[in-house]
């Protein structure tokens, strides 16, 4: 019996080992630091197809989460460096910045924590433990669904003579990442939609931001319900 037990054993865990290689490990965290993987970058449709297929979706498959592979890719779409930086510039980016400020931050609340994502180190950095992703709008899926990104600007850093030009320049910004995320997931079969309903002195609050800082807008992603 225990010869057959450890067989039993032993074949659960290849079968395991064969499924994580075939679908991609799922995200569960909760490190400090997470290191992401490389973008597949020949992988997913062409860009044409991706602008076709663009849509918001409200319905998301919360017992479903995003593979780490999808995770890396997405975040890097929205705002990885995939250019070095040149004359002393800061690194270039997958989004055009007014005066290549660079100045919005991406947030991804997951239900193990709150990671800000680190564009040069292509890495998620532990902010607050814990599932917040209710905390990231007022519609009912966004505490299901497995991934809401926020975007943060730094309002101090802003290009702009006036706040109204510095309010220009973000929302220009932020609206070029948030339609890369749009573009990935329409290549990737998974659902999206951008949300500007956030209660933005409870999200400063609860991400340990002064009022130098300013959420824009949040973002959901996920699978397709069943």
């Amino acid at each position: 019996m225990k010869i057959v037990g450890a067989r039993y054993l032993v074949a659960a865990v290849i079968s395991a080992f064969i499924c994580v290689l075939l679908i991609g490990p799922t995200m569960a965290f909760a490190d400090e630091t997470i290191k992401l993987s490389e973008p597949k970058f020949k992988s997913g449709a062409t860009i044409l197809t991706a602008l076709k297929n663009r849509k918001s979706d409200r319905s998301f498959d919360s017992a479903r989460a995003l593979t780490q592979q999808q995770l890396s890719e997405l975040l890097w779409a929205a705002g990885g460096v995939n250019r070095p930086a040149v004359d002393g510039e800061k690194p270039g980016r997958t989004f055009p910045s007014g005066h290549n400020s660079q100045c919005i931050d991406i947030y991804a609340f997951m239900s193990d924590g709150i990671y800000r994502y680190e564009p040069e180190a292509h890495e998620l950095k532990l902010i607050q433990k814990g599932d917040h992703r209710a905390a990231t709008g007022v519609q009912n899926y966004v505490a299901d669904a497995p991934l809401n990104l926020l975007y943060v600007a730094h309002m101090s850093q802003a290009p702009g003579s006036t706040e109204m030009d510095k309010r220009v320049n973000v929302s220009y910004d932020v609206g070029h990442m948030s339609q890369s995320v749009y573009l990935y997931c329409a290549s990737s079969g998974l659902n999206v939609i951008v949300r500007s309903s956030i209660d933005q002195e409870a999200l400063r609050k609860l991400l340990g931001l002064n009022n130098t800082y300013e959420p824009l807008l949040g973002q959901t992603i996920g699978f397709q319900s069943k």
